[in-house]
């Protein structure tokens, strides 16, 4: 498809941009943090509301083979169950197990004879069922440390906003339940060559110079850069009631904490989450995340830079 518009010259031939995406991603209870251990890397988390989850005590069912339960999912306009039969291990008599459900009924405990067993909280046998969970972001938060040393989770053990979330909902408990969801993020390099108009603002030899910064510093490692941009773009995409920064002015070369997109003179940004592998819906709201369509941005004003993503062909008209 082509439709006319007005064609403002693209900086360079070779036009750069940063595209992160969510490599891993896992979900839990506040209440659990202080008992988790990670084998990612997670630097960036989100303070959600997800559906009341609990076990239904009355319809446990035990078997030689496996155990069946259902799972109650509610909120403030609807109420279903789900049953889920799982085997706590292969070679496993679950008939000769000692199982019993917490007072909250969030936690079923399976146990033998000496104690050995597992404890499986039901936001986790949610997960394994693969049934989807709607999924509100109510905040979105970074820890990084000069080097990558300090993770999400060391931020959140003592984390202001998440006591406030809970103090706010505390004496007026939703029917829904708050979560922590934690990603990982990997960065790739977007890379647009026009090679059809041959019309730019810089010369061939400015081009070259540009490419050549590029790919000297590409941003194939985790940095703290990379996260800071990533927090900001989620923030303004998202728009979450607990934060205040980056909501309405992002981006901008004034935010020091990724300047140096802009010093290497990047293009654009796309982001990109995985909400398939936790099963959840995410939206605020402001926004509703689609699995099929980047968040994206440009650097820069349309008015003042084209967009790496627009090309024109030589009568003039954009190619969609």
């Amino acid at each position: 498809m082509k439709k006319k518009k007005k064609k403002i010259k693209r900086k360079y031939m070779s036009e750069f941009g940063l595209h992160t995406f969510s490599s891993y991603v896992e979900i839990c209870y506040p209440l659990d943090l202080k008992s988790l251990t990670f084998e990612h890397d997670y630097h960036i988390y989100m303070i959600n509301l997800i559906p009341k989850l609990s076990f239904n005590k009355l319809s446990l069912k035990v078997f030689e083979d496996y155990v069946s339960i259902d799972v109650n999912i509610k909120t403030e306009v609807s109420s279903r169950s789900v049953n889920i039969p799982f085997t706590l291990a292969p070679n496993v008599n679950h008939k000769e197990l000692n199982i019993s459900i917490d007072r909250p009924s969030k936690t079923l405990t399976m146990l033998n004879n000496e104690g050995d067993g597992a404890e499986i909280r039901v936001l986790s046998l949610i997960q394994f069922a693969r049934i989807w969970l709607d999924t509100e972001i109510l905040y979105i938060g970074q820890s990084y440390g000069k080097k990558g040393e300090r993770k999400a989770i060391d931020r959140l053990i003592s984390h202001n906003t998440l006591q406030k979330i809970q103090s706010d909902f505390v004496f007026d408990p939703p029917e829904r339940d708050l979560a922590i969801t934690f990603f990982e993020f990997t960065p790739r390099l977007m890379a647009s060559f026009d090679g059809i108009t041959k019309e730019f603002e810089k010369n061939d030899k400015e081009d070259l110079i540009h490419f050549n910064n590029i790919m000297g510093n590409e941003p194939l490692k985790l940095s703290k850069p990379m996260i800071s941009i990533t927090e900001a773009a989620l923030i303004n995409y998202f728009k979450p009631p607990y934060n205040q920064k980056f909501r309405d002015n992002f981006p901008r070369l004034s935010h020091g904490s990724y300047k140096q997109y802009y010093d290497l003179d990047y293009n654009a940004l796309t982001v990109e989450l995985d909400p398939d592998a936790i099963r959840t819906n995410f939206f605020s709201e402001n926004q509703k995340y689609n699995t099929f369509k980047a968040i994206k941005y440009t650097l820069h004003s349309e008015e003042h830079r084209r967009s790496m993503f627009d090309f024109f062909t030589k009568d003039n008209s954009e190619v969609n």
